[in-house]
């Protein structure tokens, strides 16, 4: 089930392939590694903005961009929102032929069944581990399966989900994995929302109602940075989205960026982190803070600088 493109003879031999047997992907990796540099981009399809911005970094380097499409069932926790996650396959496998991807994975149902799981420590019980129990440990066990498949030179990521990327590389660090991250800036659409493949699920009655996801982060990332922000002031940002319409507001934490960390007296570099609920979509987003913070007195602050009451 793959296509070949002419290429001439004296260059290395790429191959536009569609895979979906494990063996036939070991095989056509073995004829590359060593003469070209394979960049592995793991996706659930529903392919967007995004998932191409990825791509395209790959491509960029020159690197052989290998894509994979796999709607992991480990993680998810409700069957309902596995069976109604969006899938596009075929305008999928068309757009990232228009984009020239060099090699496109789709394993089979049963790629991710395995005896064993994945521990991956106290990541597991943060921001979106607390109500999705499950998530992590899944995105874990997927990705160790795929990287002890295909070894990867690369594996480049988007930044919005930041979770997964610290999951993800303390699966290398532990496992030692020689697979180096490429961590790709949060692609947005123009109103501030970051992509997803779940936004169009949303109405457009509400669709309107998700700038207000990126201006919140963006508003206590300010505070934080200039005047100091209080637990309380958190809490008003909340209430305030709830007010606008969003159904539920899972969390906004700002939390130390290496390690999820909650903040404390020593100066760290942090992210803002929020996750809200609308049309009974659950979307996600996170921005960096640009100066280190710390937290003195249940006030979150700059590092050395006084906080006006």
């Amino acid at each position: 089930m793959f296509k070949k493109e002419n290429t001439p003879r004296k260059k290395i031999i790429i191959s536009k392939m569609i895979i979906e047997n494990v063996n036939v992907l070991v095989e056509t990796l073995a004829n590359i590694k060593g003469k070209k540099t394979i960049n592995f981009i793991p996706t659930m399809g529903n392919l967007h903005e995004g998932h191409l911005s990825l791509i395209k970094k790959s491509q960029k380097k020159g690197f052989v961009s290998l894509v994979s499409i796999y709607v992991n069932p480990l993680q998810f926790s409700e069957k309902n929102d596995f069976k109604n996650y969006p899938r596009t396959l075929k305008k999928d496998l068309e757009l990232l032929k228009k984009h020239n991807v060099d090699l496109i994975f789709l394993p089979k149902k049963n790629f991710g069944d395995t005896p064993f799981s994945v521990d991956i420590g106290k990541l597991g019980n943060k921001l979106c581990g607390i109500d999705r129990p499950l998530h992590f440990s899944g995105v874990a066990l997927i990705i160790f399966k795929f990287l002890n498949l295909i070894q990867p030179n690369f594996l480049t990521l988007g930044e919005k989900d930041f979770q997964q990327i610290l999951v993800i590389k303390k699966i290398i660090k532990d496992f030692f994995f020689k697979t180096k991250l490429i961590i790709v800036p949060t692609c947005r659409e123009k109103n501030g929302l970051a992509f997803s493949s779940r936004n169009r699920l949303i109405s457009d009655k509400k669709k309107h109602l998700t700038k207000k996801i990126f201006e919140t982060l963006n508003t206590i990332a300010f505070d934080a940075e200039n005047f100091g922000l209080k637990e309380n002031k958190i809490n008003y940002h909340k209430g305030k989205l709830l007010r606008l319409g969003f159904e539920k507001v899972n969390y906004i934490e700002v939390l130390k960026e290496e390690s999820l960390a909650e903040l404390d007296n020593t100066p760290s570099r942090c992210r803002i982190f929020i996750s809200i609920t609308i049309d009974r979509v659950r979307l996600i987003d996170n921005i960096v803070v640009r100066k280190k913070l710390v937290k003195q007195k249940g006030v979150i602050k700059t590092a050395g600088k006084s906080v006006n009451s």
